[in-house]
């Protein structure tokens, strides 16, 4: 049976948990990816600082998210959550994708 798709900011109440070891151990590789990134592009023109900054956003959010164990979509909930002082619920269909294809789910 084919499982079907949500979109990105589509939270299930019932599958909200915390990250395990292994899933904060992938968000904080793709986190801190995206900011060597973010820094080794060229800051000299408008389209290539457009670019750092987004991909500096996405680091630094995965980071956070690898820090709070925040099971949602990282780059939309992860600082909101910071910020709240509780969990902003935001599914993340790509992220649980990935967990399921690479056995990061427990």
């Amino acid at each position: 049976m084919k499982e079907r798709l949500t979109p990105c900011c589509n939270g299930d109440p019932a599958d909200w948990r915390p990250l395990n070891a292994r899933q904060r151990r992938a968000r904080l590789i793709v986190g801190v990816a995206l900011l060597s990134l973010a820094l080794a592009l060229p800051w000299s023109a408008v389209s290539w600082i457009a670019l750092a900054v987004i991909a500096g956003w996405l680091g630094a959010t995965h980071i956070l998210a690898a820090a709070m164990a925040y099971p949602g979509c990282p780059e939309l909930g992860a600082a909101p959550s910071l910020l709240l002082g509780r969990w902003v619920r935001i599914g993340c269909s790509p992220w649980r994708w990935l967990d399921a294809r690479f056995r990061l789910a427990a």
